[in-house]
Formats: C-alpha cells, sequence, structure tokens
C-alpha cells in the first residue's frame, strides 16, 4: 500500500532536520571553546569594577582585612557614601565636572560636524594638510602643552575658571572628533546634498534637516567619546583649576588619598560615583554607538 503525501512530506522534513540538528550539535564544543576564553576575560575586565562597589559598601575598618565566608555580606552598609557628601566636597565636583564636560561636548560636536562636512563634501589645496595636521595633533602627548598653554592663559586671565578649562578640552577633543565624523560624512551621499540646493537650502541647512538626521548615529558616537575623554582627563585640571570650588571630579578623588592615611571606604564611593556617568552613557547610548561604529566604516 502507498504511502499518503503526508507522511511522505513529514518523512522528507524529517529527514532534512536531522542534518540540522547534527550540525547544530557538532558546533557546541567549538562554542564553548569561544566562549570559555571570552567569559574568563570579561571575568577580569568586571572584577575590579565589582570589588570597587564591594569595597565602597564595607566597613572602613574591614577594607584592608581579609575576607572570610563568614564575612563577606556582613557589615554592609551606604556609610561611605554619607560620609564622602558630609565630609568632602564631592558634592560640588559632580556638578563641576558635568558642567564643564556637558559645555565641552557640545562645543565639540558642533565643530567637529561643520569641519568633517568641509572635509567631506569640499575640495581644496590645503585639505590633505589638514587632515595630516589632525592625524598628527593624536601623536602628540597633551602633556608637553600644559606650559606653554599655562603661560598662554595666565596672559589672559582664564587660570582657575570653567571658561579656560572648556577651551583646553575642545582644543584636545576636537581633532579626532573631526576625524570621525568626516568618516561619517562620506557613507552620505552627495546627491542628497545637491538634492536640497536644488530646493533652495543653504548650507546650513543641508547640514541640519538633510545630513545631521542621516549620522544622528555617528553623532552620538563623538559626543560619548568626545564626554568621556573630557570626564576621564586629569592633568589639565589639576593645573588649570586651584580654586576648591572649581575642582572636577578626578583632582576631587586625587585630593581623597591623605599623607598620613587614606579613608578607602570613601575613595572607593567616589570612585564608583565617577564611574557611574560613562556606565550609563553606555547602557542607554549603545544601540547607536554600535550603529555608528557600522556606519562610518561604509562608504556608499
Amino acid at each position: 500500500m502507498a504511502a499518503s503525501p503526508q507522511l511522505a512530506a513529514q518523512g522528507a522534513t524529517t529527514a532534512a532536520r536531522a542534518p540540522r540538528r547534527r550540525s547544530r550539535e557538532s558546533r557546541r564544543p567549538r562554542d564553548l571553546l569561544f566562549l570559555i576564553p571570552f567569559g574568563l576575560v570579561l571575568a577580569v575586565i568586571a572584577f575590579p569594577v565589582v570589588w570597587m562597589l564591594y569595597s565602597s559598601l564595607r566597613p572602613a575598618q574591614e577594607i584592608s582585612q581579609g575576607l572570610t565566608w563568614h564575612t563577606v555580606f556582613s557589615g554592609l552598609s551606604l556609610d561611605s557614601y554619607a560620609r564622602l557628601f558630609t565630609e568632602t566636597n564631592f558634592g560640588r565636583y559632580l556638578p563641576n565636572s558635568i558642567i564643564v564636560c556637558v559645555l565641552s561636548t557640545a562645543i565639540t560636536v558642533v565643530i567637529a560636524v561643520l569641519a568633517g562636512f568641509a572635509l567631506s563634501r569640499f575640495s581644496f589645496r590645503a585639505k590633505p594638510l589638514m587632515m595630516l595636521v589632525l592625524v598628527a595633533t593624536q601623536l602628540l602627548p597633551f602633556v608637553v602643552l600644559i606650559t606653554p598653554v599655562y603661560l598662554f592663559f595666565a596672559e589672559l586671565r582664564l587660570l582657575n575658571s570653567f571658561a579656560g578649562l572648556i577651551i583646553v578640552y575642545v582644543a584636545i577633543t576636537t581633532p579626532l572628533a573631526t576625524l570621525l565624523m568626516t568618516g561619517f560624512l562620506n557613507a552620505v551621499p552627495r546627491t542628497l546634498d545637491e538634492a536640497a540646493r536644488i530646493d533652495g537650502a543653504s548650507t546650513l541647512t543641508v547640514i541640519a534637516r538633510v545630513i545631521a538626521p542621516l549620522v544622528w548615529p555617528g553623532i552620538v558616537t563623538v559626543a560619548v567619546t568626545a564626554f568621556i575623554a573630557m570626564w576621564d582627563e586629569f592633568l589639565f585640571a589639576q593645573v588649570f583649576l586651584t580654586s576648591e570650588s572649581l575642582k572636577t571630579v578626578q583632582v576631587g578623588i586625587a585630593g581623597l588619598f591623605g599623607e598620613y592615611g587614606t579613608d578607602w571606604g570613601v575613595v572607593m564611593a567616589a570612585s564608583v560615583l565617577a564611574a557611574l556617568p560613562t556606565i550609563l552613557l553606555f547602557s542607554l547610548l549603545q544601540r547607536r554607538l554600535v550603529a555608528g561604529m557600522t556606519a562610518g566604516a561604509v562608504k556608499e
């Protein structure tokens, strides 16, 4: 008796699925060869962050002592965070860093978009030289600029002010931001610019209404990169800001280390709060960052 068409179809489907199961099962050992080293690397990277958070919750007198299974979770509290804000000026350092970094990032992004558009769309004789200068600035250690910039700002009376630090931050982050922005803009077809100009749009209108929405992930990438570089910067802020009320987070953390003793609970609590903004930025803008990094790698 001949088999029904339904049974024949089911048999064909089962036969087709069998190799797929075998291929998936054969890939599992190979996947483990990659997942195990990846997990170990991830653990090594995450351990200092976890230990910093854990130490900020431990009693100050127990941080330098050894751990036992009985004392791992005993005595955990937010006492270090309370002492950080009551015994130090850290509550002032955070707003200072936010003000300086946000303003500097906004200025850097605007300059990078305009300069990147010019380098991407216009051809002029000095363009190769400008690109070479932008790349060369990334090879120069900024520490060699502290003395001349300090003397120059002293003449302009820009020391010990947010304005002077903002100028420095914009100057040191704009070259890289411009190079990144140029790559993102190169991926946008020029025909869109030409179509907008035919409709009577000016250059600024083309950038704001046509180009910017298309390279928005790239703009986010540039902004986050610049913000993190400014947030983590220590040397210029340490040299240029001498007033206690103007210090930034990184300078404030350095001031927590005493000559004869250090409250490690307070230091760990300050470190956790200092790392929190960058962690939140990556968490909230992760998709746009990935999209921006991949968009700048393809030229249409």
